[in-house]
């Protein structure tokens, strides 16, 4: 048997497989998803999966935030390609009170 005779498991072209990671890597997950299908569902699964509230994360694909209502389709995600969770942060001005 060839090389060229072996199966390999295959994603459609319909689908993209990406993964999602935070700046802690054990919360990476990659998920398989069709091209056309708004990428909320895909947010939602990650927080479901971790119990975090989605409105506490922000999602970034090559430096640009992704809005829920994006498709893989629109922001031209290809097989292999990784999405960044990052928490949300507020403010960020820190107080000096002195006494």
């Amino acid at each position: 048997m060839s090389a060229s005779d072996e199966k390999k498991p295959s994603v459609p072209s319909s689908h993209v497989t990406v993964s999602i990671s935070t700046q802690k890597k054990e919360m990476s997950v990659y998920f398989r998803i069709k091209k056309d299908v708004e990428l909320c569902k895909m947010m939602k699964a990650y927080c479901d999966k971790f119990g975090i509230e989605m409105s506490t994360l922000r999602f970034h694909f090559d430096g640009d935030r992704i809005k829920p209502n994006q498709t893989p389709s629109e922001l031209g995600l290809e097989d292999g390609d990784e999405i960044d969770a990052f928490f949300d942060q507020d403010g960020g001005r820190s107080f000096c009170y002195r006494y």
